[in-house]
């Protein structure tokens, strides 16, 4: 198992909690008012995204226009990853993840479709708040993995008819941190903000009257065989809302794609919370809900599946690969500093030795703590490229 295989299963065990709570409805009150600020332009998804990640606290209350802009009713997996600086890597699919390749699409593996979802690609749609709160997101093009979210109060959705692709010629609404209720439906990548621009006011929007496609990218986790293994990876699909077969065709290609190349594969999760797509025979998990009900001995179906992921991916084998990247690339300084990110008091592993002996140390008492996933998650902010 590689250290790729690796840090994609660290994220799927994130996806798998985060998707438990995904259709947990809080309330969303109104923030308090803010001092005005001079409104900052922003002419495309990649300008808006290059400005927050340029200046995260800086940004926040900051009041931007974006003008001609397509709304979708999802949103990206994890909004503006498509942009961030750790992301990039991931989008240099080597062509052993191209399964085939014809003049109008590409064909990715389970490894490489889990590297373009890990690049940035993918979308949820969330469920309304009991304050009648939505979130849906905004895109100069088209695309919803790398649109910018948007917090519309339902006052102002019926006031215009959104929906789908409508087009709006200029929004003004500030930029605000993501309510707990909400920020927990993402998944967490350092240094990027959890956000979204807050419309409560049918004032700031002026629409521009049409309805035009968009790109969006529902994805689910499949479980599946290869090399006598089982293996973890995501599956997404891209939907164009002007297609009005869009569902068949998703439920045929994934019926078709987990069995490709002997994969026996099978779904974890339901790509559509709000409106399930997958027949029972395909899909392992229906709905968060499913996910969260309990058995007779009292553990969560979800705490069962993450800790069977966790037993048959974080192997032997990776644990070595991690040893090595700590020897070779970690000081001790740097090998207490991880221990503190994973909440694992220094004091509880270290002896004052060489390097090679107290990253075995740190190791060993991250297995301990059942923290393995943790520290994979965590490693690219000390220089890992999975």
């Amino acid at each position: 198992m590689s250290l790729q295989t690796a840090y994609t299963t660290a994220r799927v065990i994130e996806t798998l909690e985060n998707y438990a709570q995904s259709d947990v409805v809080n309330d969303c009150s109104r923030d308090p008012a803010e001092p005005s600020r001079t409104a900052a332009g922003a002419f495309s998804d990649e300008h808006f995204w290059h400005t927050v990640l340029g200046d995260v606290e800086g940004t926040w209350n900051q009041r931007f226009n974006l003008e001609d802009v397509f709304l979708s009713e999802h949103v990206a997996r994890v909004p503006g990853l498509y942009y961030h600086p750790q992301a990039q890597h991931f989008k240099n699919i080597l062509d052993v993840h191209k399964e085939y390749v014809t003049d109008r699409w590409t064909h990715y593996s389970p490894p490489g479709k889990s590297q373009k979802i890990l690049g940035g690609i993918g979308t949820l749609q969330i469920p309304p708040t009991l304050e009648d709160w939505r979130i849906a997101s905004v895109s100069s093009g088209n695309n919803a993995s790398l649109g910018i979210p948007v917090l519309i109060h339902e006052e102002v959705w019926q006031h215009h008819r959104l929906e789908e692709g409508r087009r709006i010629a200029l929004l003004s609404a500030p930029w605000k941190q993501m309510e707990a209720s909400w920020a927990k439906r993402f998944y967490s990548v350092r240094g990027l903000p959890k956000g979204y621009l807050v419309i409560d006011n049918p004032d700031q929007l002026r629409m521009d009257g049409g309805v035009y496609p968009t790109i969006y990218h529902p994805f689910t986790v499949m479980e599946y065989e290869q090399d006598g293994s089982l293996f973890y990876d995501f599956v997404f699909v891209t939907v164009d809302s002007s297609d009005p077969n869009f569902r068949d065709d998703i439920r045929a290609f994934l019926g078709e794609y987990r069995y490709m190349k002997g994969r026996h594969g099978h779904y974890l999760i339901e790509p559509f919370v709000n409106n399930p797509l997958l027949h029972d025979r395909d899909v392992m998990y229906h709905s968060p809900e499913e996910l969260r009900q309990r058995d007779a001995s009292a553990n969560s179906h979800l705490n069962l599946l993450v800790e069977r992921i966790k037993q048959e991916r974080f192997n032997q084998l990776t644990l070595d690969e991690i040893k090595i990247f700590m020897d070779n690339h970690l000081d001790v300084d740097e090998l207490k500093a991880c221990s503190d990110d994973l909440l694992i008091n220094p004091n509880a592993w270290f002896g004052g030795r060489r390097v090679y002996d107290e990253s075995a140390n740190f190791l060993s008492a991250v297995v301990d703590r059942r923290k393995v996933d943790e520290l994979v998650d965590i490693l690219p902010k000390y220089g890992l490229t999975p």
